[in-house]
C-alpha cells in the first residue's frame, strides 16, 4: 500500500505540473514541445519532431501514418505542403518542406530545391520529407541532382533519425557521373562501406531513376532498372555485439540538397571543397517517386485534434479508404491498425516509430566529418522568442529546470522508484 500510495503521488504531482520543455512548461494550446519550444502547428506536433516526454502529454504529439502504396507526382496537386500549411492529413500532402524559411517548392511539373548563399557565405538548402512512415518495400524516384558545384550535395535517403538507421543515395559536386550507395546502423558511420553506381550521364542534368529495396533479408541499389550493390542481412553480423547491423526501423523516405562544402575538411574534400556560386543556381528536382510497401494493411490516417490549434484540423470524416489523391494514388488495404507512438523499440517484425528532430540540416546525410569523424556545418536554426523554428543560428535546449515545479516532479518519480524498490 506504501509502494502503491507513493507511485499515485508521484504520478499526480507530474500530471499536476506538466512536463518540463526546456525551461517551460507546454500548455494545452500549444502541447507540443521540440527542443524546449512549445507550439501547435506540424513543424511541432509532426512525429518526426514531437517530443511526447516533455509535451503537455504524450497524446500531444500527432500519431505515426505508416506505409500505403504511392505514386507520387509532384507536378500534381496534393504531393506537396510547406510545413506551415500541413494540417497533419497525409492526404493532403504527401510530402512537407522540414524549414522556414523553405527552399523547396512545386515549379516546372516537379519538386525543386534549392540551395542559396547566405549572408554569412554558407549554403542554406532544403529537405522534404514524406507524411508516412516505412518500414521495408521499394522507393523508387525519378530525379537529377543539383550539384552543379563542388562542395553542392543532394541527396535520396530512407533514415530513422532517432534510431539512427539510414539507407541513402548521395549526390557530390566533385563527381557528376556516380551516384553514391550506403547505409548506416544505430548512427554508427563507416564510410567505408560506400559504393559508387556505374558512370552515368550526367546526374545534374539528365533525370535517372533511383531505386531501393529493402527487405527484412537485403537491400538492393539499382539505377535505371539495374541493381549495382546488395547487402544482404546475414552479411551484417556482428559478432562482438551480437546482432545484426543491418538497418531495420521504420523510417521516413526525404530528399535535400546542403552545402557540405563549409563543413569540416573530411566532409568539404568529399564534397568537392568549397561552392563555386558563380556555376549555381543550385537546384535539384525530383519528377516522381513510387512506393510499394513490404508491410500491408497497417496504415493509418491521422487526425489532429482540434486542440492543437490552427494547423491541427483534421477532417474527422476522412479515412484511409479516400487516402488517394490525384500526387498519391495509394492503394491501400482496407485494415487498419492504432498508430504507433515513438518507441525504442528496433524490431525487424514490427514497426518501430521514429521521429525526425530539427537540428542542423542535413546531419543525417553527413553525420559527422567523413574523414576525421567531426560534426558537419549544416543550415541551423533558432527559434523566435514566440516559439517559432526559423532557419539561421543554433540553438539548443536547455536540459535544466529554473523552478522548483520541475525539482518536485522529479523527486516524486525519484521517491516512488526508491519506495518500490525497497518495498519489493
Amino acid at each position: 500500500n506504501i509502494t502503491l500510495t507513493a507511485i499515485a503521488v508521484a504520478a499526480l504531482l507530474q500530471t499536476a505540473l506538466g512536463a518540463k520543455c526546456g525551461n517551460q512548461d507546454c500548455g494545452k494550446d500549444t502541447p507540443c514541445c521540440v527542443r524546449g519550444y512549445c507550439n501547435s502547428n506540424a513543424q511541432y506536433c509532426m512525429p518526426i519532431n514531437c517530443e511526447p516526454g516533455n509535451s503537455y502529454s504524450p497524446d500531444s504529439c500527432w500519431d505515426t501514418a505508416h506505409c500505403v502504396n504511392a505514386n507520387v507526382n509532384f507536378g500534381s496537386a496534393n504531393s506537396f505542403a510547406q510545413i506551415a500549411d500541413y494540417n497533419g492529413n497525409p492526404a493532403s500532402a504527401a510530402f512537407v518542406s522540414q524549414f522556414e524559411p523553405s527552399n523547396a517548392k512545386q515549379a516546372n511539373n516537379e519538386l525543386e530545391m534549392t540551395l542559396v548563399k547566405q549572408d554569412s557565405g554558407k549554403g542554406f538548402g532544403a529537405t522534404v520529407i514524406n507524411t508516412r512512415a516505412i518500414q521495408y518495400g521499394t522507393v523508387t524516384t525519378v530525379m537529377r541532382s543539383g550539384c552543379l558545384s563542388g562542395g553542392v550535395v543532394s541527396s535520396f535517403i530512407i533514415r530513422n533519425d532517432r534510431v539512427g538507421d539510414e539507407i541513402d543515395f548521395e549526390f557530390v559536386g566533385a563527381d557528376k557521373a556516380t551516384v553514391q550507395s550506403n547505409y548506416y546502423w544505430h548512427d554508427q558511420l563507416d564510410y567505408t562501406k560506400m559504393i559508387k553506381s556505374p558512370v552515368l550521364p550526367d546526374t545534374t542534368t539528365n533525370y535517372h531513376t533511383y531505386g531501393i529495396q529493402w527487405t527484412p533479408d537485403k537491400i538492393v541499389w539499382s539505377v535505371n532498372g539495374n541493381a549495382f550493390r546488395t547487402v544482404n542481412r546475414a552479411d551484417t553480423w556482428d559478432s562482438a555485439s551480437n546482432t545484426f547491423k543491418f538497418p531495420d526501423a521504420e523510417a521516413y523516405v526525404s530528399y535535400s540538397i546542403w552545402d557540405g562544402g563549409s563543413g569540416a575538411k573530411g566532409t568539404s574534400d568529399w564534397a568537392g571543397g568549397a561552392i563555386q556560386w558563380g556555376q549555381g543556381p543550385f537546384v535539384m528536382g525530383v519528377k516522381s517517386l513510387t512506393i510499394d510497401c513490404y508491410y500491408k494493411g497497417n496504415e493509418t490516417t491521422y487526425k489532429p485534434p482540434s486542440s492543437a490549434g490552427g494547423n491541427g484540423n483534421g477532417d474527422d470524416d476522412n479515412d484511409d479508404d479516400n487516402d488517394n489523391d490525384s500526387s498519391a494514388d495509394e492503394d491501400s488495404d482496407d485494415e487498419k491498425s492504432s498508430s504507433a507512438k515513438p518507441s525504442s523499440s528496433k524490431s525487424s517484425t514490427k514497426a518501430t516509430s521514429t521521429a525526425k528532430t530539427t537540428d542542423t540540416q542535413d546531419d543525417e546525410e553527413a553525420g559527422n566529418d567523413e574523414e576525421d569523424g567531426e560534426g558537419v556545418e549544416g543550415d541551423e536554426e533558432e527559434s523566435t522568442s514566440d516559439g517559432e523554428i526559423v532557419a539561421g543560428t543554433a540553438f539548443e535546449r536547455s536540459s535544466k529546470t529554473s523552478d522548483a515545479r520541475g525539482l518536485v516532479a522529479s523527486v516524486g518519480s525519484m521517491a516512488a522508484a526508491l519506495v518500490a524498490a525497497y518495498l519489493f
